[in-house]
C-alpha cells in the first residue's frame, strides 16, 4: 500500500458527473510534480490561496468516472485532513480537477522565461474548448473589418493576423500585460484587443504526460495558404481605411 493510499481509500470522490467514483478505481498515480503545481499556481493563488498551502501534499489519484478515465488532485495536509483540488471551468461552471482544464502559452512567454515555456491554468475545459473554436475566426474577421474606433483597427492590425484561439477571459494575460491589449475607443470605454495563444496542451491521466492541442481557429486558412489570404485582406482593409493604412505603411 501506498503512502497516502488509506487516506485516499476513506475519501470520497466524484467523478465529472457528480456520481461517486468506486474504491476499487481509486489509484494513486504518485504526487503531483513541482512543475505542474507551477502550472496551476496562477489560478491557485487567486481562488484556491488558502485551500492549498505551499506545504500541503497534492496527490494525484486516477479513477474510472462515467466519461472515462480522470485524474483527482488530493491535498493532504499534516498526513490527515484530504479533500480534492477542485477548480471551476468558467465556460460550463463545473467544479473539475485541474487536470482536466486546458494549459495554455503565449508566443512571447518562451522569451520571458529563458528560452522554457510559461504554461499557465485556463479558464476552461477541452470539451468545451472545442466548441469555443469554431465561430471565433469570423468574430475576428469582423471586427478586424468593423472596428469600433482607429485606435481598436491600428492595434489589431499590430498584433496582425490571428489563426489561432483568443479569449481574455479563458486565456487571460499576466496583470502586468493587461494593458498591452487594450485600448480606448472614441467614447472612453475599454476595448479588449484578442491576444491568441502560441500553444495549447492537455494532461492524459492514462499516460501520465502532456498532449498537445490544436489551437487553430475553426475556418481559419491553412498555414500555406496564409500569406495570400492576409494580402487579399489587407487590400480590401486598403479600400475600407485608406488613410489608417497608409499611416501604419501598409499601402502598396
Amino acid at each position: 500500500m501506498t503512502e497516502h493510499q488509506q487516506i485516499i481509500d476513506a475519501l470520497a470522490l466524484n467523478d465529472e458527473d457528480e456520481s461517486p467514483v468506486t474504491l476499487t478505481s481509486k489509484e494513486v498515480v504518485g504526487e503531483v510534480s513541482a512543475d505542474r503545481r507551477q502550472v496551476w499556481s496562477s489560478r491557485l493563488a487567486t481562488e484556491h490561496a488558502e485551500t492549498l498551502l505551499p506545504t500541503d501534499a497534492l496527490v494525484a489519484v486516477r479513477c474510472a468516472g462515467g466519461r472515462g478515465p480522470l485524474e483527482h488532485a488530493v491535498r493532504i495536509r499534516d498526513g490527515k485532513d484530504a479533500a480534492p483540488l477542485l477548480i471551476e471551468c468558467k465556460v460550463s461552471y463545473e467544479e473539475l480537477p485541474p487536470a482536466h482544464l486546458v494549459e495554455y502559452r503565449f508566443a512571447d512567454d518562451a522569451a520571458k522565461s529563458g528560452g522554457g515555456a510559461e504554461w499557465r491554468l485556463s479558464m476552461v475545459c477541452l470539451e468545451y474548448l472545442l466548441a469555443f473554436r469554431a465561430g471565433k475566426f469570423a468574430d475576428w474577421e469582423k471586427r478586424l473589418l468593423q472596428p469600433t474606433c482607429k485606435a481598436e483597427f491600428r492595434r489589431m492590425m499590430g498584433i496582425g493576423p490571428v489563426y489561432n484561439v483568443f479569449d481574455h477571459h479563458m486565456f487571460p494575460s499576466p496583470g502586468d500585460e493587461k494593458d498591452s491589449f487594450e485600448v480606448a475607443d472614441d467614447h472612453g470605454k475599454k476595448v479588449i484587443l484578442p491576444r491568441p495563444v502560441a500553444a495549447l496542451r492537455i494532461w492524459l491521466t492514462e499516460k501520465q504526460q502532456y498532449e498537445e492541442v490544436d489551437p487553430t481557429l475553426d475556418g481559419a486558412p491553412a498555414p500555406a495558404e496564409r500569406d495570400v489570404y492576409w494580402a487579399t485582406m489587407c487590400e480590401k482593409l486598403q479600400d475600407t481605411f485608406p488613410e489608417e493604412m497608409e499611416e501604419l505603411g501598409l499601402t502598396e
